[in-house]
C-alpha cells in the first residue's frame, strides 16, 4: 500500500510543476495552492488538525491573492524559462535523489518528506533567476515551502506555531507579488520591445528650433490630437518648452474652397 506521504509528495511537486509552467493566473493559483496544501501530509506523524486548518487556510488565502493579482494582466506571462518537459525532468531527477540520499542518519521525517522539499528547491531555481515579476514571486514561495519541507525530514515535525508562522510567510510572499504585478505599468503596449515608456504628453519639435532642441527618449508623442508611440531605443528631438499641453486642431483656412458648385444641364436648372 503506498503510504501517504509519498502521494502527498508527489502531488505537492505535481503543483509546483504547474505553478512553475502555466501561463493562466487561475493555473498558477491553483498549482500553488495545491502544493502549499499537499506539503503538511508529507510529514509523519501528521501535524495537529489546527496546524493542518492553518496550512489549509494559508493555501486557499495564498492562491487566491495571487489569482486576484493576476487578473490585472498587468504582466504578461509566458511561462516555464524551459519548458513543460525540461520541468518536470527536473522534478522527477531530484524527486529520485531526495528518496535516495540520507544526508542525516537516522532521518527524522519520511524520505517522501525529504525527495518533495529537494525536487521544490529545484523547482524554484528557474524562476528565481528571470525577470518576471510574478515568476519570482513563485519561485520564492516554492523555495520556502521546499526548505519547510527539508527542515522537517531532517530535524523533525514542526511546532504548532511554526506551521501558522509558515503559512503566514507563504501569504505575505504571494501577496506581495500580487501588488507588485498589480501596480505594473498599464502602458505596456507602447514598450512592447523594449523598456516601459514615459506616458508624457509633448508635441513635436518646434520648426526652426532644431538647434535648441533636446532628446528624450521613451516617450509618448502627442501631434495635435493624435497620439503615436514611440520606441524606447529611439531618440526623439524634442523642443525645450515641449512639456505644454497639445495643441488643439484648427480648422483649415481652406475649409470653403473644398465646396464645389454643381452645374446642371442647361435647360434643368432649378428655380431661382
Amino acid at each position: 500500500m503506498i503510504e501517504l506521504a509519498v502521494v502527498a509528495g508527489l502531488a505537492a511537486v505535481a503543483g509546483g510543476v504547474v505553478a512553475v509552467t502555466a501561463r493562466t493566473g487561475w493555473a498558477i493559483a491553483l498549482g500553488l495552492a495545491l502544493a502549499i496544501a499537499a506539503a503538511p501530509l508529507a510529514a509523519s506523524p501528521l501535524p495537529g488538525s489546527l496546524s493542518l486548518v492553518a496550512r489549509f487556510a494559508g493555501a486557499m488565502l495564498a492562491g487566491y491573492v495571487l489569482w486576484v493579482g493576476t487578473r490585472v494582466k498587468a504582466v504578461r506571462s509566458d511561462g516555464s524559462a524551459i519548458g513543460l518537459a525540461a520541468e518536470t525532468a527536473i522534478a522527477a531527477a531530484a524527486f529520485l535523489i531526495g528518496l535516495w540520499i540520507a544526508p542525516v542518519k537516522p532521518l527524522p521525517g519520511p524520505a517522501a518528506e525529504q525527495a518533495a522539499g529537494i525536487a521544490l528547491v529545484a523547482l524554484a531555481v528557474v524562476p528565481l533567476i528571470g525577470r518576471d515579476v510574478l515568476r519570482v514571486g513563485i519561485g520564492a514561495a516554492l523555495l520556502a515551502l521546499g526548505l519547510s519541507l527539508l527542515g522537517q525530514a531532517w530535524i523533525g515535525p514542526g511546532q504548532p506555531l511554526g506551521q501558522f508562522a509558515l503559512a503566514a510567510l507563504l501569504v505575505a510572499i504571494l501577496g506581495a507579488t500580487s501588488l507588485l504585478v498589480a501596480s505594473a505599468p498599464e502602458m505596456r503596449g507602447y514598450a512592447e520591445h523594449g523598456p516601459a515608456a514615459e506616458a508624457v504628453a509633448i508635441p513635436g519639435p518646434a520648426e526652426g528650433n532644431a538647434a535648441s532642441a533636446r532628446t528624450i527618449p521613451g516617450t509618448v508623442r502627442a501631434t495635435g490630437a493624435v497620439w503615436t508611440a514611440i520606441d524606447a531605443s529611439a531618440d526623439i528631438p524634442v523642443a525645450p518648452d515641449a512639456w505644454a499641453e497639445p495643441a488643439p486642431l484648427r480648422p483649415s483656412p481652406r475649409a470653403g474652397s473644398m465646396v464645389r458648385r454643381t452645374r446642371h444641364p442647361r435647360g434643368s436648372e432649378p428655380p431661382r
